[in-house]
């Protein structure tokens, strides 16, 4: 068929729809007439679904936990740059011998014994540059000296002094990129992916706070048509008691509707129970301490709707394209991929570093400041420039390392293209969702519709003596049954709506929530 007539076909049969919602309410449910044995009066507290997702921002205890994963991974990023942290080394050595003495062969020089001593000081300041280089500072002084024997030599201590600068600058492996640079790439692109990740936390917290929403809502509206359900039956039931007097119907049907109201009853405490399991499920998504909320019940202020939406699926697939947080969170790893090969491709290179040194010295005989003075002039400079190759020969690991992180990059590649037809095709069962739930809706009412008005006949014919209690009561049971069933498609669509954005990415933005991670 032609994709223009599909499409005024769709919208010819959601017009139909629209005109059906506003000539007949969808729940015409009158009131009940008692309020809802589950609500305590004195702990009832009026919630918007917009107020259930604020609170649960605040209180939510996956959201708390997910929330540090962004600051822990802003901690790692912020380590990866201890590689450039300059490393101070200082050490200080104290030196003594005593050496016998000696007489020399084939001389009469007679060698005393010697106490020889020594100072030693000496520190650096080294570090990594950004080009993957490194530079040191180093500076050293000494003192050495010896005294012999008994006899006073004089002084002879001798002091030493020097001070320079050490540079190494990687021209090949480690040029373009290192260990270090590539782990503060790594280190940033998981930052933003702990971001992503944060976000997608959040989406999914308000959409299991939606989903919990409406699924209260339809429970309490299952009380409803439960309370009402029972109210019919026993109503049914006196009037079959008269008419036994009356002798106008026989004792038999007296059973049939008492047997009507103990099945009411039994539904109505199965409602009851299903709405305090959702309410529970609702307090837990809203609460870190469930004990402050357990004994609060709700009175939701929002209600079912059920007005009709035609999504696009162009329009649905770009921002699941566009904005999906685990869509997006597999693009950045596939970026780490190419770091990962970037890194192991440099490192095949053999290591080739320019390495050159500049210092100056000084030493004077029992003058402790004239070599510090000769050091700081530059009397005795001495320089040295090379270069330093490093070839390993096979380079196995280099060379399969790499041919690794190829395939991992590869291996992204294809993951990420699967992923992204995994989001087309779970927006497009979403779509498919709601629209089949919306079409469930009209169906639903007209069932329901055309139970009720079966049921009034039945009635009508029950007074006339054209039918039995047994088949009125069978037609009103059909009518509860299909009103369950209206409330579930109404509960379906709201939920498949909330599905549709949730699998777009777009829920966040729904609720105009800006994540700020300063």
């Amino acid at each position: 068929m032609n994709r223009t007539l599909v499409s005024v076909a769709v919208l010819c049969v959601s017009a139909q729809m629209l005109a059906l919602a506003q000539e007949e309410p969808l729940l015409p449910l009158a009131p009940a007439e008692p309020a809802l044995e589950t609500q305590l009066e004195n702990n009832l507290q009026a919630l918007s679904l917009t107020d259930c997702v604020q609170i649960g921002l605040e209180h939510n205890l996956d959201i708390k936990i997910n929330r540090y994963n962004p600051q822990i991974s802003q901690y790692s990023y912020s380590m990866a740059y201890a590689g450039y942290d300059p490393v101070l080394n200082s050490s200080y050595t104290y030196g003594f011998s005593k050496n016998p003495g000696s007489l020399d062969p084939g001389s009469t020089i007679i060698n005393l014994d010697r106490d020889i001593y020594s100072d030693n000081l000496s520190s650096s300041l080294s570090m990594l540059s950004p080009s993957g280089g490194t530079v040191s500072l180093a500076g050293n002084y000494s003192r050495s000296g010896f005294s012999s024997g008994m006899y006073n030599m004089g002084n002879n201590d001798q002091f030493n002094a020097s001070a320079g600068i050490n540079l190494s600058q990687p021209l090949l492996r480690n040029f373009w990129i290192d260990g270090t640079r590539m782990g503060i790439k790594i280190a940033k692109k998981n930052l933003q992916s702990s971001h992503l990740v944060y976000e997608y936390s959040l989406m999914t917290t308000i959409y299991n706070i939606e989903c919990a929403y409406y699924s209260l809502i339809g429970a309490r509206e299952d009380i409803i048509a439960a309370e009402q359900n029972l109210a019919l039956a026993q109503e049914f039931l006196d009037e079959t008691r008269k008419k036994v007097e009356l002798g106008s119907m026989i004792e038999l049907d007296t059973k049939d509707a008492e047997s009507r109201v103990s099945s009411a009853k039994s539904s109505l405490i199965a409602m009851r129970q299903a709405y305090k399991t959702a309410a529970n499920t609702l307090r837990s998504l809203l609460s870190d301490d469930f004990t402050l909320w357990q004994d609060t019940d709700f009175e939701l202020t929002d209600e079912l709707h059920s007005t009709p939406t035609l999504p696009s699926r162009a329009e649905s697939w770009f921002k699941g394209m566009t904005m999906r947080p685990d869509l997006l969170q597999m693009k950045i790893d596939l970026e780490n991929r190419d770091i990962y090969l970037k890194y192991s491709y440099n490192q095949l290179f053999p290591q080739l570093d320019l390495v050159g040194s500049y210092a100056h010295s000084g030493a004077a005989l029992n003058n402790g400041e004239r070599p510090l003075t000769q050091a700081a002039q530059g009397t005795y400079p001495r320089y040295t420039v090379g270069g330093q190759l490093s070839v390993p020969l096979g380079n196995i690991s280099a060379r399969n390392t790499y041919r690794t992180r190829k395939a991992e990059r590869e291996q992204s590649i294809l993951s990420l293209k699967q992923k992204e037809q995994n989001v087309m095709v779970e927006i497009d069962n979403a779509i498919n969702s709601v629209n089949s739930s919306l079409e469930a809706i009209a169906s639903t009412r007209d069932a329901r519709i055309y139970a009720e008005q079966a049921w009034e006949a039945g009635k009508t014919r029950l007074d006339h003596g054209k039918a039995t209690s047994f088949e009125v009561l069978q037609l009103q049971t059909t009518v509860f049954q299909n009103r369950l069933s209206e409330i579930r498609a109404l509960v379906t669509y709201n939920i498949n709506l909330a599905t549709l954005c949730y699998r777009e990415g777009g829920t966040l933005e729904k609720y105009n929530i800006v994540v700020s991670y300063e």
